[in-house]
């Protein structure tokens, strides 16, 4: 029995830790010099502890994957972005490549990404095109299903359905979970108190948040949207406010220890009680 039961939960499994090393290294990769203890406190709290992310592990592990895969891309690209060399740009590359036959949708977020870095260096143009173009190729023959082939499926999204549903809750009640639900994460709102301007300065953070607007956008036309689906969503918003989390982790520590470790633990115990609510 237990055998199976591993088997069973095996994939998620997989998908859990390849999403959780990749939000590691996107978080390693976007703020350097940050102390390891933040960035585990963060992704435990922030990420691990979310009853969103237990939820795709249990239910969606090829979702997981996807967004295993684009939190790696992320990191390579910021490390491409910041140093040209070869290996990362092929290695960003790729991972977009899987990332977008894993989860078409996910193209919002790593083409904004592919653009950024283009600008930034353009000898890797001709380059990279030929790789997207080949994996087009490769992507529409491996997937031929993922090609819409009647007049319904190219109308099926609409913005209309941010506002009005016809049999359900519109869009717009759905997709402000990720920032203040405790389905995904209910301490969250606290960090827009401590968020700048600044956080978003470099070009990276500013081509995650073109991304996060391009894939917000694409699920307010959605007629189907489940909160699980906002995962990615939620993952990129997470890497936006991890400065901010940062910021009250490094000063809240030093002037305010006992405040800030009490906060902690009410974030800790509020999320533990969330997961036993969504997934019991």
């Amino acid at each position: 029995m237990n055998a199976w039961l591993l088997l069973i939960w095996a994939p998620g499994l997989m998908a859990m830790a390849l999403a959780l090393l990749g939000f590691e290294a996107a978080l390693r990769a976007l703020s350097p010099g940050v102390y390891a203890r933040s960035r585990y406190t963060y992704i435990f709290i922030a990420l691990a502890l979310s009853p969103a992310f237990w939820a795709v592990v249990r239910g969606s592990p090829a979702l997981l994957s996807a967004v295993g895969l684009m939190l790696w891309a992320i990191a390579f690209f910021a490390r491409a972005v910041d140093t040209g060399q070869r290996g990362w740009v092929l290695s960003f590359i790729l991972v977009i490549l899987l990332t977008v036959w894993l989860s078409p949708s996910l193209v919002l977020v790593c083409a904004p990404l592919m653009l950024v870095l283009l600008s930034e260096h353009p000898r890797w143009r001709p380059s990279a095109a030929a790789l997207l173009v080949a994996g087009a190729v490769g992507w529409v023959w491996g997937r031929p299903d993922a090609i819409p082939s009647s007049e319904e499926a190219l109308v099926a999204w609409s913005l209309r359905y941010f506002f009005i549903k016809p049999d359900g809750m519109p869009n717009a009640a759905v997709l402000w979970q990720p920032l203040a639900h405790p389905f995904f994460c209910l301490p969250l709102p606290a960090l827009l108190l401590l968020f700048k301007k600044t956080d978003v300065g470099l070009y990276a953070r500013r081509a995650l948040l073109f991304s996060l607007a391009a894939l917000m956008l694409y699920f307010s036309g959605l007629y189907t949207l489940m909160p699980v689906r906002l995962l990615p969503a939620y993952a990129l918003l997470l890497l936006l406010l991890f400065p901010a989390w940062d910021r009250f982790f490094a000063y809240g520590g030093y002037f305010f220890p006992r405040l800030t470790l009490a906060l902690m633990g009410l974030a800790v115990v509020s999320q533990v009680f969330a997961l036993i609510f969504f997934l019991t």
